[in-house]
This record gives structure tokens, sequence and C-alpha cells, in this order.
């Protein structure tokens, strides 16, 4: 996180706030109204108070980390249509047949060396400072309250790492999290999500579900948690295929799941499939309000962090927000991939009116009648568009 501000900051697209502003509502305000900029900055807030404690936190609050399509592109290191081809050219890999194809197909495999995550047997940068059970207090941390109506503060841009009942599936989702108690938070995974297949697992087994949930470090860390891969694949790899570097991870303190190295903030706990409370409202990106439902009670553990770290949140909200270009590198990325179970699709298009998952418009090829309708069955059920 701390490169990347670095980076933002020599293309002078850091906006440093420095004034005493308040976690509820203030903060996450002026992140909305900024993003909304046609050319909006990454927001540094170096002075996160909540002002009916009177509280001043230690922590600065990053926001807007994938400020517009330029700043988004800083985060891959390349335009997502390039990461797209790369993509095409493997699920399309045949024997090459000239000199020149061996070397493509090389250097194009060559890139697939750096998807596996290196896992280092030593502590990262990421458990510096340790905060152990009884010293737990998740309102230490600058967590925001974004509208009137919530329910409370939740952690929006969260990396939720999960495990499989057997150990050998891990995931890596993007899920909010509600702050109920110093050392409580509810799990809004959805239903189809990959956390919730392997809470399923759990509940049937009657036993508590180990989870770690990551707060920044590289941005893309973040992206790659809403990235709509299949089920059984570790998201984190998509890290090592963009980044071209593999991604070094380590091991939770209290459990056995891995979480990158250089994250800012780590919160370990565990998930009883016995507790559910009411979670929300919620002010979502559809601009309403979700409704009150129960949803499973983490218990933390431990939290873990950087020396001098960084809270990364985002707004969710009424678009054109932050998700906005998260979703636009997302489309672009994942079109080869939808072409395999759609292959007459010329193109397609999920605008932030949408919020990427409620609209879709798709240039099609029609070879016969009742394709249109055939595709149309392929997009619902595929990731979020589900």
């Amino acid at each position: 996180m701390e490169n990347f501000l670095k980076s933002v900051k020599q293309l002078g697209r850091l906006k440093v706030i420095e004034e005493p502003l308040d976690v509820e509502l203030e903060i996450p305000h002026i992140a909305y109204i900024e993003i909304k900029k046609e050319k909006p900055n990454v927001l540094l807030f170096t002075t996160p108070v909540d002002g009916k404690k009177g509280y001043k936190y230690d922590i600065p609050v990053v926001m807007n980390a994938f400020a517009g399509f330029d700043i988004t592109q800083k985060v891959f290191g390349k335009h997502p249509d390039e990461i797209a081809v790369d993509i095409e050219k493997l699920l399309h890999l045949k024997p090459p047949s000239s000199f020149k194809e061996k070397i493509d197909t090389f250097k194009l495999l060559l890139k697939l060396k750096n998807l596996l995550p290196k896992r280092r047997k030593k502590e990262g940068l990421s458990q510096k400072i340790k905060i152990t059970a009884q010293e737990v207090d998740l309102f230490k941390l600058p967590i925001l309250k974004t509208w009137e109506k919530d329910g409370g503060r939740f952690i929006t841009a969260g990396q939720v790492y999960t495990k499989s009942l057997d150990g050998k599936l891990q995931n890596l989702g993007l899920y909010r999290l509600q702050v109920v108690s110093k050392n409580e938070m509810l799990m809004h995974w959805q239903v189809h999500k990959d956390a919730s297949h392997f809470f399923d697992q759990y509940y049937r087994s009657g036993k508590k579900m180990p989870v770690t949930v990551a707060i920044g470090g590289d941005p893309l860390y973040t992206w790659c948690g809403q990235a709509p891969l299949p089920y059984g694949i570790f998201e984190i790899l998509l890290y090592g295929f963009i980044k071209q570097e593999n991604p070094v991870l380590v091991k939770s303190i209290t459990n056995d799941i891995y979480i990158p190295e250089d994250a800012d903030i780590v919160i370990e706990g565990e998930v009883d499939p016995s507790d559910f409370r009411p979670e929300g409202p919620f002010g979502d990106h559809t601009g309403y309000y979700t409704p009150v439902e129960n949803f499973p009670v983490m218990k933390v553990k431990m939290i873990t962090m950087k020396e001098n770290p960084y809270y990364y949140a985002t707004v969710v909200g009424k678009p054109p927000l932050e998700d906005k270009y998260m979703g636009w590198a997302t489309e672009r990325i994942f079109f080869p991939l939808l072409k395999t179970t759609a292959p007459d699709l010329v193109d397609y298009h999920m605008p932030e009116n949408g919020v990427f998952h409620n609209l879709i418009l798709a240039k099609i090829k029609p070879m016969y009648k009742g394709h249109a309708k055939q595709i149309m069955h392929a997009f619902w059920g595929v990731g979020q568009m589900s």
C-alpha cells in the first residue's frame, strides 16, 4: 500500500487530508463526492476520529484506490485488455508450427511460473504487531459507517480468506463485515459464494470455521477477492499471473490459512455455524438499503498488523463509485472466459448503472432460433451475474 501511495503521489493523484474527520459519515461522504469526479484522486485521511467517543485513531484511512481508469491500470501494471489477450492465448493453446510460434508459446508458458504463491515459514510484515484475544478491540480500527441508516460500522474492503473443511481448497472473497462488538463481526457471504459453500461443510459437521480477514496491502489483492473465478481456484493465483511475480503468503498465527505477507491489517478468528444474528441495514450499490437478515458471527481471536499500517475502505452506494473501475477491469479480463460458455459472444459491456451484475449489454452472432436465449441463460449462470 505504501508503494502504491508513493506512485500515485508522483502522478499528482494523491490528495492528503490532514483535518480531523469522523469515521462515521464524514470520511466516506468526502470519498463519495471525490470518486464521482471526472478525474478523481486517491484519498489519504491522516487524522480519522470518533467524534462520539472523542477518540483519535493512530491508523490513517485510504479510500478510492481505484480512482479512475488510469489509476486502475497502474494497479494492474497494464491495460486489462492486455491481460485478457494472454488469457485467450492460454485458452486456445495449440502445438507451435514455426520457430516464432515456439518462442511465443514459451514466453506465454513462462508467465505461468508466477502463478503459484510462495509460502514463507517466517512471519510476515503483516504480523509485526500482535494484539491477542484479551486486548482485541475492533473499535480501535477506523472502521467506517457510510450511511445514516446503516446498522453499524462495516468493513467494506476486507479480503476474506477461507479454507474447505478437508483443507484442500482455499478461497479469497470480498464480503462486507458488520462490527457488532469489540471482538465480533457478522459475515455477509451470499449463498452462492465459495466461502459460503465451505461454511456449509463446517455447518454440517458442527465445527467452527477458521477465517482470516486481511485489509490493505497491494490494492490488487482486494480486486482479486471479487474476481469471478470457477469454484476451487484460489483467487490469489490471478495476482501472480497479472503481476508476473509470485505472491508471497504467510500462515495466520491462530489458524492454517495463508494470507499476503504485506497486508496492512489482519483479523483472525472463527465463524460459529450455530450463531446467527441480524445484519444490516446496509446502504448498497443499488442506492437502497439492504434489509436486515441473519448472518453468521465471526469471533475474533487475534489482530496483527504492519508497523505504521493503513486502513483501506471503499464506499458502497449509488454508482458511479470506485467499483465502476474495478468492474471495468473485471469485465475486460474475464471476456475470454465468458466466451468459453458463450462462444458466439462478440463483445459485452456491464455498465456501472447495473452495478456490474444487474445489467449487461451483449453483442452476439446468432446462428439459430433461440440462440440469444441460450446465451442469456449462460450469463445468468456465471459469477455475480447469477
